[in-house]
């Protein structure tokens, strides 16, 4: 028996380059946040945001180890791949290992949908659907969402909850805070310029669990 599951889920050098990376919303080269279980460092969440050609590829690690008494009991290690090009997701490729339990996926896009394959299920989405990775703020604006674990469709509502003000690299900042309900449930904030700077959620064992960006 696992006594804890967090199920964590997970952005120019020419003109062309700094041009695609303004046209997919991307908020600069890397973002690193804390994670945060009630209050204490558990790990880290780093997006890095690169352009190659005409598109932007974006990278995501996760790593998560909670100890009790200095004991690990759950970990989370989660990498994850993206390509954007005009503002559309092109592929996605990631792995898992939620303490022990492995996924893996791969999304290919083109033509009128992205193709699916997660842990070997196989499935077809809408083109304009967006992965869960929650950077890009038009995530806030949308219905369903991909699963960065397994692939899965995930249908989802979002509340905007006004302004707040949120710390971000030792000074406060104002932030849009949004609230997201269905299969996935997030508290998400968004500074003036689109910038993801703070997740909030409850984690299966009722924690309190946080990215802080640092």
């Amino acid at each position: 028996m696992r006594p804890v599951s967090l199920a964590l889920p997970i952005i120019a050098l020419t003109l062309a380059a700094g041009a695609a990376l303004a046209a997919d919303g991307v908020p600069g080269n890397a973002l690193s946040f804390t994670v945060l279980r009630n209050g204490e460092t558990v790990g880290t969440h780093v997006l890095r945001f690169q352009p190659v050609d005409d598109a932007v590829r974006i990278s995501a690690d996760t790593n998560v180890v909670v100890k009790m008494a200095m004991i690990p009991v759950y970990r989370f290690e989660h990498h994850g791949n993206e390509v954007w090009r005009d503002g559309r997701l092109i592929s996605l490729m990631s792995e898992t290992n939620d303490d022990g339990t492995r996924h893996a996926l791969k999304v290919a896009g083109g033509g009128g949908s992205l193709a699916v394959n997660g842990d070997g299920a196989v499935s077809h989405l809408p083109a304009d659907t967006l992965p869960a990775s929650l950077w890009n703020r038009r995530t806030v604006a949308r219905g369903t969402l991909l699963n960065t674990l397994d692939g899965h469709a995930m249908t989802v509502q979002v509340a905007d909850q006004g302004d707040d003000q949120v710390a971000v690299h030792g000074r406060t900042v104002v932030a849009r805070h949004y609230a997201m309900t269905g299969d996935l449930s997030r508290e998400l904030w968004y500074d003036a310029d689109g910038t993801l700077v703070q997740v909030r959620f409850k984690a299966r064992d009722d924690s309190d669990i946080r990215y802080v960006l640092r």
